[in-house]
């Protein structure tokens, strides 16, 4: 009886095949290709970025604005107040208020090297207690809290101003010679002369850095550069120097 039972099995199966119809075997996987789709793609777009060589000055702290002073509106006094505080050292720290009321005309510039954070001010005296002309107020900027690391690494700027109005004088003659000669007594690797809107600017070039130099009113003004800071850098704050008074930073 198996045998006939296992025949009938077999019949009655290919029955129910036809009643389906003629393909019955069609739509085979179609349930799966209703939800098996084309995998996803994910494209992502890489913007570059440039990480900038200046940044604006506001965003300095300047080191010594904590400084009480209490002679602003003489400025002997003020001068007097300075120097008493020196420590048997000609070149003392002072605020930039100090410099302001001290000397008006003195700028400083609106951008200053990405790695900037900190400015520091100093008044420089000769033997007798009176300003000194060369230079006669420094500043230094600073990639980290000052004197806290070597100068020679923390230190990335140094603007010394010096108080020449004959050196001025004699740049700002149209028939004064502009050369290299100038500086010649300098210990530089290369010099050439860059004409920034019309102002002279001398460009030397030293195993330890760059300065730039030029004449503005009755100062000269050097700014120093590291090595390891951009030329660039020190180019871009050239044209940006603005009457310390007018300055404004981080720290008020």
């Amino acid at each position: 009886m198996q045998p006939i039972a296992r025949a009938l099995s077999v019949l009655l199966a290919a029955g129910a095949l036809v009643a389906c119809g003629d393909a019955p075997f069609e739509s085979l996987g179609e349930a799966s290709s209703n939800w098996i789709s084309e995998p996803t793609v994910i494209v992502t777009t890489t913007v570059p970025t440039t990480v900038p060589v200046v940044i604006g000055g506001g965003l300095l702290k300047w080191f010594n604005d904590t400084i009480v002073t209490t002679s602003f509106d003489d400025q002997e006094a003020l001068l007097s107040e300075i120097f008493a505080r020196r420590g048997g050292e000609l070149i003392v720290q002072a605020s930039r208020a100090e410099i302001s009321a001290l000397l008006p005309e003195v700028r400083f510039p609106a951008v200053v090297p990405s790695l900037g954070e900190y400015v520091t001010s100093q008044v420089v005296f000769d033997g007798t207690g009176a300003l000194s002309n060369d230079p006669t107020v420094g500043f230094g900027i600073w990639s980290s809290e000052p004197y806290t690391r070597s100068r020679s690494v923390a230190q990335i700027v140094v603007l010394q101003v010096a108080t020449d109005p004959a050196g001025a004088a004699e740049v700002s003659e149209s028939s004064a010679e502009i050369s290299c000669a100038r500086f010649a007594d300098r210990t530089t690797v290369s010099c050439e002369i860059l004409d920034l809107d019309g102002v002279p600017v001398w460009s030397l070039l030293a195993d330890n850095g760059h300065t730039f130099v030029w004449y503005d009113e009755i100062y000269r003004y050097e700014l120093f550069g590291r090595t390891f800071v951009p030329v660039e850098a020190l180019i871009e704050m050239i044209p940006t120097f603005t009457p310390l008074s007018g300055v404004t930073t981080a720290a008020g």
